[in-house]
């Protein structure tokens, strides 16, 4: 109630707050999937040629797992602020 309060108060409404979070979430989802690259080799396995990865695909730090953790978390975020969005509207 605190933030619905000091929300309103300040002339941005929960509706505004909450449309804010959903923009930036799917802003952020959205560049991580571009940036992310594909797991299918596609024609590389013709030459036979492997595609290696300098981050280390075993760790928890590479890249790619980077990218997977922040997809993973602002369609999370992105999820919760929709349904909320929803709740508050009605």
């Amino acid at each position: 109630m605190l933030l619905i309060d000091s929300l309103d108060r300040g002339g941005v409404s929960l509706t505004t707050f909450i449309s804010i979070i959903v923009a930036l979430s799917a802003i952020a989802t959205i560049c991580a999937i571009v940036v992310q690259e594909s797991n299918q080799v596609g024609l590389g396995t013709l030459d036979g040629s492997s595609p290696s990865s300098e981050w280390g695909s075993n760790r928890g730090t590479s890249r790619k797992e980077m990218l997977k953790r922040i997809t993973m978390v602002s369609s999370t975020i992105f999820f919760v602020a929709t349904i909320l969005l929803v709740a508050v509207t009605k």
